[in-house]
């Protein structure tokens, strides 16, 4: 169990990579998987990163399972 600086010290690293954002410029529209998942493609400024959004769980995919929802 961490510990409650444990928690605010992630928390914090968390919020310096900066906010996600739908990809394309902010245009980018939610879609379904072939596997039924409502995603959003998003893309964080700070670090380059892309990654998908799940909007029923609100959790990011890992790369494996973006790649089992999306097909391929």
């Amino acid at each position: 169990m961490q510990t409650i600086v444990e928690m605010i010290l992630a928390r914090e690293a968390k919020a310096a990579q900066g906010n996600w954002i739908p990809a394309c410029g902010g245009t980018e529209q939610p879609f379904k998987t072939r596997s039924g998942k409502r995603v959003l493609y998003c893309y964080q400024p700070s670090t380059g990163n892309h990654a998908y959004l799940d909007l029923d769980s609100d959790r990011f995919l890992t790369d494996a399972e973006a790649s089992a929802a999306l097909g391929t």
